[in-house]
């Protein structure tokens, strides 16, 4: 499934200048440093590291990391989720950084911009771990990445279960329990409005859309996507057109097939953080079409900034976009 939150992040970037002296003695320093960076003065080496499975092998990181630089959205979003405060992140644009995060992510600095990363800056921050997604243009930068301290990539599968990724980060920075925690707080909440509006999500149809980067087209998620996972795991009969759509995939259909989505009850679609619906979804809901269709008509177009999860507070809020939407209806 395209993890775009917009076009630019997936394209290659400029040629990005190598390490000055200088900067490179800096990178070395922070490599033989980081690993001891989390022990106490009683503490031995030993104990203050351990090795973790990785998208690109076994990596010793630190037990406790103090100053972690994160390169991916995904984990960006589950680093504050367990309660830490990245000392650098991408810059996926902050109109695409759902609310919660987004005070959080203002005050880190920003080291990459899709492809574009900025190793200097990285090298600067004096991080003892670094964290992202083994995604293409991340997987090219690992060996340079590593250069400047431990790094550990999640491995990226289009048809992975977006629960991995959080699960991942909390394995490279020892944080599980806090993992535990967020878990059931999530399996709670489905279980709770499941209770309460499993009639009405069984018994409706729901296709879910996002503007796409294709001309003149959108797209049509299917069940297996991470928004779809999430709608599953609540109960929900999709319609014909998500429903189509096999595998983690999506189906980039022309903004004239509005007809495709005619048997939904309901249609859940990607939103700014500010509510607004994000890239050109508003071309869809700006055809006279689509306004005779029923969700359109019934006013049950569900917007999320929500809707490509990443991390267990992403997932919840889709959950809350859901009942709020059944709430009004």
């Amino acid at each position: 499934m395209p993890s775009f939150r917009r076009a630019a992040s997936a394209t290659p970037s400029r040629r990005v200048r190598p390490l000055r002296p200088a900067v490179a003695a800096v990178a070395l320093a922070t490599v033989l440093t980081a690993c001891g960076s989390s022990a106490s003065p009683s503490s031995s080496p030993k104990e203050a590291t351990h090795v973790v499975a990785t998208a690109h092998g076994k990596v010793t990181v630190p037990t406790r990391p103090l100053r972690i630089v994160s390169v991916h959205t995904w984990t960006t979003e589950s680093l504050f989720d367990l309660g830490l405060k990245p000392v650098g992140v991408e810059d996926s644009g902050a109109s695409y950084v759902p609310p919660r995060y987004l005070k959080g992510w203002k005050s880190a600095p920003k080291v990459t911009t899709g492809a574009d990363i900025d190793y200097e800056k990285i090298a600067a921050l004096k991080p003892d771990l670094i964290v992202g997604v083994d995604v293409p243009y991340l997987s090219k930068a690992y060996q340079r990445l590593s250069a400047i301290a431990p790094t550990a990539f999640a491995a990226f599968d289009e048809k992975a279960d977006w629960a991995a990724y959080p699960a991942e980060t909390a394995r490279f920075t020892g944080r599980t329990a806090q993992l535990g925690a967020l878990k059931q707080k999530f399996d709670n909440r489905l279980t709770a409005v499941r209770e309460k509006y499993g009639s009405r999500l069984s018994h409706s149809d729901w296709d879910v859309v996002q503007g796409g980067f294709d001309t003149g087209n959108y797209w049509i998620y299917g069940p297996a996507s991470p928004v779809g996972d999430i709608l599953g795991r609540l109960g929900v009969r999709f319609g014909s057109a998500s429903a189509s759509v096999h595998g983690g995939a999506v189906k980039s259909v022309s903004y004239e097939r509005a007809d495709l989505l005619k048997d939904a009850d309901y249609v859940v679609y990607y939103t700014n953080n500010d509510g607004s619906p994000a890239n050109k979804i508003g071309k869809l809901f700006a055809l006279d079409t689509f306004k005779r269709l029923p969700s359109a008509k019934n006013h049950r177009l569900i917007g999320t900034a929500d809707f490509l999860p990443g991390s267990y507070q992403d997932a919840l809020g889709v959950i809350d976009s859901v009942e709020q939407a059944l709430k009004a209806s």
